[in-house]
């Protein structure tokens, strides 16, 4: 017999844990309640299939078109749709394995009926299962997938009589540098740089969305020098543009440096662990 919210409830779990993997692997910022909402769309499909002639909503490409409307709910229009789609699609493959692998180390049946997983478990081990699933998963593949040596910087900017400090990930996957030859370019969340910015005019959504427009916007009042629109293409993205600004001086991991480019990210580029990336420093 088949139960609903079984059904429901074990394919909500295992599409959020995805969705979370995901955006893990791929560092694309991201919101838990979109992520819910991402995966009660997947448990409501997985329901939907077990309705009296729904036959049709096993196609493969209602399967696939359904894949994209998840990661779309979930990231919204801002990330890379495609490479968001197949690292959801990819991860799938895989924690369906390792929870068939589960399934034969406990007393519980895991069948398979409308290709949507069914089990007999507890709720306790229900959530154990599920929970173990991502973290295999997770260490698993961001050891094939990321192996890149990162650590975590104090930094200090300062503009004029304005200064603020906050956490920078140093990735030596990231490339982009100062086209002036000053280095690497220190990527920040666009609020948090905020407080170092001049007030008059202030900084809008609006100017990072549309660097273009913002630099026209801001820059007789900041000055000309100050402003650039950073070219950048990130993987599986075309060319792109980011809102950059030269500050006075960067205090970074304890290096003092003059004229820094800060590009101004849309989107917060971590939960809070830190606000902003730059790369290797050449000799540090």
């Amino acid at each position: 017999m088949i139960y609903v919210d079984t059904v429901l409830v074990l394919n909500s779990i295992l599409d959020y844990l995805l969705l979370l993997s995901t955006a893990k692997l791929t560092a694309q910022p991201f919101s838990r309640l979109r992520l819910l909402a991402g995966s009660l769309l997947g448990g409501g499909y997985a329901v939907l299939l077990f309705l009296p002639d729904a036959h049709w909503l096993s196609n493969p490409l209602i399967k696939l078109l359904w894949a994209v409307l998840i990661v779309l709910v979930a990231f919204g229009l801002g990330g890379d749709l495609l490479r968001l789609t197949l690292v959801f699609l990819a991860l799938s493959c895989s924690l369906a394995g390792i929870l068939v692998l589960v399934s034969l180390f406990s007393a519980a049946n895991l069948t398979y009926p409308q290709g949507i997983p069914v089990t007999s478990m507890d709720w306790k081990a229900l959530i154990l299962a599920a929970s173990l699933c991502y973290l295999l998963s997770a260490t698993f593949l961001r050891r094939i997938a990321d192996r890149r040596e990162t650590r975590l910087l104090p930094v200090k900017l300062r503009w004029d009589c304005r200064q603020t400090a906050f956490t920078a990930l140093e990735d030596t996957g990231d490339l982009l540098t100062d086209p002036a030859g000053n280095g690497p370019v220190l990527v920040v969340y666009w609020k948090t740089a905020a407080a170092v910015l001049p007030q008059l005019p202030r900084l809008q959504e609006s100017d990072i969305r549309d660097p273009v427009e913002g630099i026209g916007r801001l820059a007789d009042s900041w000055g000309r020098g100050r402003l650039n629109l950073l070219p950048y293409r990130g993987i599986g993205s075309g060319q792109r543009f980011l809102l950059a600004v030269r500050v006075d001086s960067a205090v970074i991991n304890g290096e003092v440096l003059h004229g820094q480019l800060v590009a101004l990210a849309p989107d917060q580029l971590s939960e809070g662990s830190y606000q902003a990336v730059i790369g290797p420093r050449k000799g540090v």
